[in-house]
């Protein structure tokens, strides 16, 4: 059971509602809406009291100075939300609007918002019943918060839009009905509640962090692929090189978890006393490339930014992004906890992380296709070995994978750039600098789904190269990917298609990153 108390809701909770879909039992804590109702009682104090409030009894960011009638401010929720519906652009994976619903309710029950306990009890039966906001990507600032992709969340709780239900969109005013669930009238202050904070971009941000996490466990899973076809060294995953001679936490653990994979084959690497020399060279090589050998220094800080991130997206998770605030005393506070800076600035690191991740793929693949530096296996891996000595050169083994990895890599390089240097003044100079954190984290999704595809090619060359090599895997993590490949894509004994079980496996991934979290 999941219980709201504006303050515990964990990432791995959180990443288990988005994608597991466990949101049958969910409680909001008594202590949760004992606050909600302080709040409630306190805006609606200040109101009898004719104190201006922002988006309340005044306008919405540069008209924050125009005064409305207090007896209008239900009307005046109304409005923000039509207006602001003017969404563009694909529709947010239902995982990402999961995660938003839930994020967005966990922030009104820190109480501090103004808004009353039947709307809290609202997104929990939203939730509860998998009834979710289907949510255009285009549009946010990211400051005043997600305003434009939030209204759509605002919609659908009125009992208007679209929402994704059973597996289907449809008409939210039509799932009411058939549940006899009449729509709900937004309260003073409560559009503004809904639409006013970092939610959307912390729900996108918590499916790109699923996604990255499990990228990086498949890093090190096809480095240590790499190095049994390559009979590399493994010295560069040991100890010393990564405990003793330096200490960063994401090193070590990056060597560790490759290490362990090939202590699970039983591979050890040549002792270097073993290594013969003739002609004044070496008969093999005594270090492997860097796009090998320097895996836990490449994947090191990028381990370590997945921990920094996810703490920087746990806070913001587990706050009220909203403006203005009432404090415990009654008070009212106008502020900026609707600027997304910690989660623009973590989609920016999370995005440079890939693109290192999408780099070293991309060289890792070279390194093994090419019969220049592949250490006896044929060109491409094409299988040559049963082909007719005059039939060899007609196949061409795994070029065309290698192919559409350099030019994927580039695109996914390409998106890489900071998006949150691009702030601009927006909306009468009022949001005079915003964090652009939706657009961040937008792109980061954009490089994600084409990593999946560089990753999938990846892994399709490695198991080429392993059968090839003649290695038979049995470490339980290997031999359970090997056998996923070789389900949809069987060894290429001559040139073939494989557009379509590529796309499969593909597809077969996403869903294993989806489920897991983790390989």
């Amino acid at each position: 059971m999941t219980e709201f108390d504006g303050e515990n809701l964990q990432v791995n909770q959180l990443m288990t509602m988005a994608f597991r879909r466990q949101n049958a039992d969910l409680k909001i804590s008594a202590a949760c809406r004992a606050k909600v109702e302080r709040s409630h009682r306190a805006l609606l104090s200040l109101l009898e009291s004719r104190v201006p409030i922002y988006g309340v009894t005044t306008g919405f960011g540069d008209s924050g100075n125009r005064t409305i009638s207090p007896h209008h401010s239900e009307q005046l929720q109304e409005n923000l939300v039509a207006y602001l519906l003017c969404g563009s652009g694909p529709t947010l994976p239902i995982e990402a609007s999961r995660a938003i619903l839930a994020i967005r309710l966990n922030s009104m029950c820190r109480g501090l918002s103004g808004v009353s306990t039947e709307l809290i009890e609202r997104m929990q039966m939203y939730l509860q019943n998998d009834w979710l906001p289907v949510i255009p990507r285009e549009g946010s600032l990211g400051a005043s918060g997600d305003l434009i992709p939030l209204a759509y969340l605002a919609q659908v709780i009125q009992g208007e839009g679209q929402i994704f239900c059973d597996g289907q969109v449809r008409h939210t005013a039509d799932v009411l009905a058939e549940h006899d669930v009449a729509p709900y009238k937004l309260k003073a202050k409560e559009g503004l509640a809904l639409v006013n904070g970092t939610s959307a971009m912390a729900g996108l941000f918590a499916v790109n962090l699923n996604h990255a996490r499990f990228l990086l466990d498949w890093l090190c899973l096809n480095t240590s692929w790499l190095t049994l076809a390559l009979q590399g060294r493994t010295e560069a995953f040991g100890p010393v090189v990564n405990e003793q001679a330096k200490t960063s936490l994401g090193q070590r653990s990056v060597a560790q978890k490759v290490r362990t994979l090939l202590e699970a084959e039983d591979y050890r690497g040549k002792p270097l006393a073993q290594i013969g020399v003739a002609d004044s060279r070496t008969r093999e090589w005594v270090q492997d490339r860097y796009s090998l050998r320097c895996v836990p220094q490449i994947a090191g800080p990028i381990f370590e930014t997945l921990q920094m991130i996810e703490g920087w997206l746990e806070r913001e998770i587990n706050s009220a992004s909203d403006n203005p605030l009432i404090g415990d005393d009654g008070s009212l506070a106008n502020g900026g906890n609707f600027y997304g800076g910690y989660l623009s600035q973590g989609m920016d690191y999370l995005k440079i992380s890939l693109a290192h991740i999408a780099d070293t793929v991309d060289r890792q693949v070279a390194y093994i296709v090419d019969d220049k530096s592949n250490r006896g296996l044929p060109a491409n891996l094409a299988d040559w070995k049963n082909l007719p000595v005059d039939e060899r050169h007609l196949h061409h083994g795994l070029k065309g994978l290698h192919q559409s990895v350099s030019a994927i890599t580039s695109e996914i390089l390409a998106r890489a750039t900071p998006g949150g240097i691009f702030s601009r003044s927006s909306e009468s100079h009022n949001q005079d600098k915003v964090s652009l954190g939706m657009s961040a984290a937008v792109q980061c999704a954009e490089m994600i789904e084409p990593l999946f595809t560089i990753m999938t090619l990846q892994s399709i060359v490695l198991a080429q190269a392993l059968d090839l090599r003649g290695v038979a895997l049995k470490g339980t993590d290997s031999a359970d990917i090997y056998a996923r490949i070789r389900q949809v894509v069987p060894f290429v004994n001559k040139d073939q298609a494989l557009g379509n079980k590529i796309q499969i496996l593909r597809e077969h991934f996403k869903d294993l990153s989806s489920q897991r979290g983790r390989l």
